[in-house]
């Protein structure tokens, strides 16, 4: 179901909070989209970041539940709905320490065919899915970031039901990675690693051993936008500012695009295109402890 119907259902909610306007020159907004939240032109009402703030907020009270359960036509979103009301087992917000790891024999011999086979096509073997729509960034995506900025993309994501902060978003990083001190706070058993001994190498040539392999349920985006997929983490111990980091192999399942300008991601979903935008504070946060520990070193 598009915002926009959400929001006509539950416009006489007392629990809605109705914005201000949009700050910056009207003239310079785009006159063809029109939020029906704000009650200004600039973006459309399904993709407004402050009205999916507020839903996602409404459904882990339990409140909207009542206005889309009125609508029984739709099995399948009311599941959805019962299952994003689930309200996080914690937060995960600082650690001290870290993350590594590497690939087996096999799999690189596996990665080779795959390359070896693009090469010789020179496309790959999955075809593009048309019906997809477009992944654009305007200047709009950057009015919440402060320029100039070399800053990462570090997001929140929920981790078996853990809000976990200082996530970094890493295209240069062919593995997935959850620091040893984060898995510990998901209170999950040691039962579930899977011992691995391929070390990880990092930009400084550094080999770190990584610890072991597990795999967790990771949720990105927000209610109805959302995508849940099984994630495989190395899990590793050193130093590091980061809860975790997700690398090319997650980001591709998502079929991410980023923006390090924008600070944002986005990605495609069931309900059309979602975006999550970086913590910048986080981000300036995380590379200031990072220096603090190479000066300790």
């Amino acid at each position: 179901m598009p915002l926009e119907q959400v929001l006509l259902q539950i416009k006489d909610d007392p629990s809605l909070k109705w914005p201000v306007k949009i700050k910056g020159d009207p003239d310079k907004r785009n006159r063809n989209k029109y939020c029906c939240f704000h009650r200004d032109h600039g973006h459309d009402t399904d993709e407004c970041f402050d009205l999916k703030q507020q839903m996602e907020n409404l459904i882990r009270q339990g409140k909207l539940r009542n206005f889309l359960g009125r609508d029984h036509k739709d099995e399948k979103l009311k599941g959805k709905v019962e299952e994003s009301s689930q309200p996080p087992l914690g937060e995960i917000r600082v650690i001290i320490r870290g993350n590594s790891i590497g690939q087996s024999s096999k799999s690189r011999k596996t990665y080779l065919k795959v390359v070896q086979n693009v090469q010789l096509s020179g496309r790959s073997p999955r075809t593009r899915n048309t019906n997809e729509q477009a992944i654009t960034f305007t200047d709009e995506d950057a009015e919440r970031v402060h320029h100039p900025h070399d800053d990462a993309i570090v997001i929140t994501l929920l981790i078996t039901n853990y809000a976990t902060r200082r996530v970094l978003v890493d295209n240069g990083s062919s593995v997935d990675i959850l620091y040893y001190p984060a898995f510990q706070q998901l209170r999950l058993g040691r039962d579930l690693l899977r011992p691995v001994n391929s070390p990880l190498v990092g930009f400084s040539g550094k080999k770190v051993q990584s610890v072991s392999t597990v795999t967790l349920p990771v949720v990105v985006g927000t209610y109805l936008q959302q995508v849940t997929k099984h994630v495989n983490f190395l899990v590793v111990v050193c130093s590091s500012s980061y809860n975790a980091i997700i690398g090319r192999p997650t980001l591709n399942s998502w079929k991410v695009v980023t923006s390090t300008y924008h600070l944002t991601v986005k990605f495609p979903t069931e309900y059309g295109i979602e975006q999550v935008q970086g913590d910048q504070l986080a981000a300036k946060e995380c590379y200031l402890a990072m220096l603090a520990m190479d000066k300790q070193v």
